[in-house]
């Protein structure tokens, strides 16, 4: 029985990203639906762009689309898990946030 030979994936390049950031910041609240649109200009599956996403672009400087708040920690980009303790509490942390300080 013969093994059927993987195919390379092509590396990213530079338009391949900045196709994903624009799916990406046109459906900010449904990540899904952007990768499935991005799968579909690039020609590469959506577990590609997805996976492509959280490990190489999303934690690159000026593409942090989410931050995740508690009472020790704050997570930038959510999945990645990178962010830095807090002392602040998380209620006034989220008043600042949203300009409402006390």
């Amino acid at each position: 029985m013969k093994k059927k030979a993987k195919a390379k994936a092509a590396r990213w390049t530079a338009a391949d990203e900045e196709v994903l950031i624009n799916n990406v910041r046109e459906n900010v609240t449904n990540l899904a639906k952007a990768f499935r649109q991005t799968s579909k200009e690039l020609q590469r599956s959506t577990l590609a762009c997805s996976a492509h996403w959280y490990a190489n672009t999303s934690i690159k400087s000026g593409h942090c689309l989410f931050v995740t708040l508690s009472g020790k920690h704050v997570s930038v980009n959510r999945k990645n898990g990178k962010g830095k303790s807090s002392t602040m509490p998380l209620y006034k942390r989220v008043l600042k946030i949203l300009g409402l300080s006390l």
